[in-house]
């Protein structure tokens, strides 16, 4: 495989050529183009998999002060966000596309929870929420790692703003062993082909997952600033790449973490 990998290029380079350049336009056009969210859907990560959430509902229990809202930044679909009106009073769900707010809108009502088209990178977006709700817990699946280190940093900011003196970020990011080419072709893409739900990404010009793990996570929230309550490895479920299968794992991992003492950030 370590020489084959590379045959997949010229495939990627088609699509490349007619992708957008701005990654709001690609994940507008992806989300545009998804027919079917959940499990049997087309959106890679949105298995729903009853053991993954019981895992951040375990940690979020151990780590966060659970009377304060959540809010759910690239909540895509909205399922993590549900999912989250079981542990908080209130949930916002927040997500850059309009077309995915239009997906987690469509799922019906449920109390105590919004949903919001909104840039998680864009300066200020955090202390006006933060002045809307009070200091909140914050949740992040799958976002860091598709972000360039000026959009984490930029996403981190809005994180602290949130916070305040009270809140506690939950984050967990897929963080594969090997390069994206490697991780392409153990999801199953071939030079003929990739599998539909990775070819709706890759056609729509979503930036290849990047690795975040510790030393992503200590650029992107450093000391002494932010104090890293519990983190290690975990797994992410996605949806089967091959329609019927059970849900597939992809290595991930997860932190939770506050603001330190003296940080400078209140609410």
């Amino acid at each position: 495989m370590t020489w084959r990998r590379y045959l997949l290029l010229p495939r990627l380079i088609s699509y490349g050529l007619v992708a957008p350049r701005s990654q709001a336009l690609a994940w507008e056009r992806f989300w545009s183009g998804v027919g079917r969210v959940g499990p049997d859907g087309d959106v890679l990560w949105d298995a729903g998999e009853p053991a993954e959430f019981a895992q951040t509902a375990d940690r979020l229990r151990r780590h966060a002060d659970l009377g304060l809202p959540m809010v759910d930044l690239g909540c895509g679909s909205g399922r993590q966000a549900r999912e989250l009106t079981g542990l908080a009073p209130r949930v916002v769900g927040v997500d850059g596309s309009a077309a995915a707010i239009a997906h987690a809108a469509s799922a019906g009502a449920r109390p105590g929870l919004v949903f919001r088209v909104a840039d998680l990178a864009e300066p200020g977006l955090g202390q006006r929420l933060v002045e809307e709700l009070g200091p909140a817990n914050v949740h992040i699946r799958g976002v860091l790692h598709v972000l360039d280190r000026a959009g984490r940093v930029a996403v981190a900011a809005n994180v602290a703003a949130l916070l305040g003196a009270r809140g506690t970020v939950y984050l967990c990011e897929t963080n594969p062993d090997g390069d994206p080419l490697a991780n392409l072709y153990a999801q199953g893409a071939r030079p003929m082909g990739l599998p539909d739900r990775l070819r709706r990404l890759v056609a729509a010009g979503i930036r290849a997952p990047r690795h975040f793990g510790p030393a992503e996570l200590a650029e992107t929230f450093p000391a002494p600033a932010w104090q890293v309550l519990d983190s290690g490895p975990t797994d992410i479920w996605v949806v089967p790449m091959r329609p019927g299968g059970p849900p597939e794992r992809l290595s991930g991992f997860w932190a939770a973490l506050r603001l330190a003492s003296g940080s400078g950030h209140t609410a």
